[in-house]
């Protein structure tokens, strides 16, 4: 059965509200040229876990974990996404990732590592962090504007 999004019970069942947190992962195997995006995003729903698997690369089609097939859930043309029950915490789990990347489709095996010492907050993810620096940006762009518009009509008074 093929799934977008992991929404069974297959997630590792943990002590935190429902929500969105980062954790570090790891990622072991392939050929070593692709990776991940370090810490990821953590979804807590119904208190199981998941993660929001961001790829090095757009080739991959498909993941296998646990038995379940998941489909990317990434914008067309962007690096390949997945939504994927994270099995275990600080215990390797293995993984099937499907690559287009050789010309014909390669399952490949990996190993997840996810680290239950290192959930944190959502903000702690390297988006939101350039997401608060666009945002700083931004105002102080509009603040300069702002000020200049004032010191001019002052200066042609």
């Amino acid at each position: 059965m093929e799934k977008n999004i992991a929404s069974d019970s297959s997630g590792v069942r943990m002590n935190l509200e429902d929500g969105e947190y980062s954790i570090q992962a790891d990622l072991e195997g392939g050929s070593g040229k692709a990776g991940i995006v370090s810490p990821a995003l953590m979804i807590v729903k119904n208190g199981r876990a998941y993660v929001q698997l961001t790829w090095s690369s757009s080739n991959y089609d498909y993941m296998v974990v646990n038995g379940e097939k998941y489909l990317p859930v990434n914008e067309e043309g962007m690096n390949s996404e997945f939504v994927i029950p994270i099995l275990a915490m600080d215990e390797p789990v293995q993984v099937i990732a499907d690559t287009t990347a050789m010309g014909t489709p390669h399952e490949v095996e990996y190993t997840l590592l996810f680290y239950a010492d290192s959930i944190g907050s959502k903000g702690q993810l390297p988006q939101e962090a350039a997401k608060r620096v666009v945002g700083v940006a931004l105002v102080i762009i509009i603040g300069g504007g702002i000020l200049n518009y004032f010191v001019n009509k002052r200066n042609h008074c």
